[in-house]
């Protein structure tokens, strides 16, 4: 069902300076509905944080209601939990906190098995293919979000997705479904 399971993760982007040389580093944090592949929340940033991380949970919810779930990796900015050794180790993060507040399940992959995440991780391959694709390459954060705001209209909106029932769009699956909850 929808919002049976929030995905999540980041990814890097290099911007491009204006004389065409590459320019600084961002990092791009999606969130993606497991079942319909309907991309909820996608924005870059110089750097995600934990805080980061938990503002676009919380946005996302707002915009979308509470998932019965989410399924991330094991970085620090999901869950400090896990951290073997580490500062915080076995605490909790923001995110974290408000998962449990929730109700919501936090399920995490193993290390070093991004497949465990495969759904976000194709999502940002075919999004990051898109992007390098464009005869203008951002030079800025704010022009990077632009782009990926088009590129999240056209593939929710109006690209069939193979893996869905019919060649259906990602937003055809997640709006016409009955959503999931926490329980």
């Amino acid at each position: 069902m929808p919002n049976e399971t929030w995905q999540s993760d980041f990814t890097h982007y290099r911007l491009t300076r204006p004389d065409g040389a590459p320019g600084a580093d961002c990092e791009i944090l999606t969130w993606l509905d497991d079942c319909s592949r309907y991309a909820l929340s996608v924005t870059a940033h110089p750097r995600v944080t934990g805080p980061i991380v938990l503002a676009t949970f919380t946005d996302t919810v707002a915009a979308h209601g509470i998932p019965a779930s989410t399924l991330t990796d094991n970085g620090m900015v999901f869950t400090t939990r896990l951290s073997q050794g580490k500062k915080g180790a076995g605490t909790r993060n923001g995110f974290e906190t408000e998962l449990r507040r929730l109700n919501v399940v936090q399920k995490n992959g193993r290390p070093n098995h991004p497949t465990t995440q495969g759904k976000v991780e194709r999502f940002q391959q075919t999004m990051k293919k898109w992007l390098r694709s464009q005869p203008e390459q951002p030079s800025s954060i704010d022009h990077l979000q632009a782009l990926i705001d088009a590129f999240v209209e056209e593939y929710n909106e109006h690209r069939p997705h193979r893996s869905l029932d019919h060649r259906a769009t990602p937003a055809t699956i997640y709006t016409t479904r009955p959503k999931a909850t926490p329980h």
